[in-house]
């Protein structure tokens, strides 16, 4: 493969340095001329910036940096891959949608009506396994189970019974508990609108 000029290496920079700009000036929401207003240079010279039209003065790209609360570095740096680290909303894995499931934990909550589970970790993790639960008034996980590790989970809505060994709680928004595993549990939604919680499991047991 032939050897890029340095005319073609100076494009491509400054094209790289226009494509990190627009991302992270769209994941802020700011619009150009927000961006301007914040740091103090033309909407114009920001737009040309984003589509490579004009290479950044350093003052420049520190005004921006500044603004967009990031380092002068962040341009010039490769921008790594969001596979393994972000879980969007939108792409959460439904438990029980790709095949059979491979846990008690798992077993219960495909079958009981009214519970569904979805992956909120990313696949890469190797140690820890987050869930997004909803259940519907009046659902719940079923008979106790139990299983290795360690659990933690917190009630982003609605209020959630769960009975650990002899002992039962009950949580609302932002409670949160965390027990061993191997501890029997079992889990209710004893209110009258859904319930939705992050459940974090390690190891992974769903």
């Amino acid at each position: 493969m032939a050897s890029r000029t340095k005319e073609e290496a100076g494009a491509s920079d400054v094209l790289g340095i226009g494509r990190r700009l627009a991302d992270l000036r769209t994941e802020h929401r700011y619009s150009i001329r927000a961006l301007a207003r914040e740091a103090g240079v033309s909407a114009s010279l920001i737009s040309d910036v984003e589509r490579g039209k004009v290479e950044p003065s350093i003052s420049t790209l520190k005004r921006l940096a500044s603004a967009l609360g990031t380092t002068l570095a962040f341009f010039f740096s490769e921008p790594s891959s969001q596979s393994g680290r972000v879980v969007r909303a939108t792409e959460r894995g439904v438990l029980g949608e790709d095949g059979e499931p491979r846990s008690q934990a798992a077993r219960s909550a495909i079958e009981t009506s009214g519970v569904r589970f979805e992956i909120a970790s990313p696949p890469e993790a190797t140690t820890i396994e987050a869930i997004y639960g909803r259940y519907e008034p009046g659902a719940s996980l079923g008979d106790a189970i139990t299983h290795a590790g360690e659990e933690w989970g917190m009630v982003l809505r609605g209020r959630l019974k769960i009975w650990v060994g002899e002992e039962i709680y009950f949580l609302d928004p932002g409670d949160a508990i965390g027990f061993p595993s191997t501890t029997p549990h079992r889990l209710e939604n004893v209110a009258d609108e859904p319930l939705e919680y992050i459940w974090i499991n390690t190891p992974k047991s769903f």
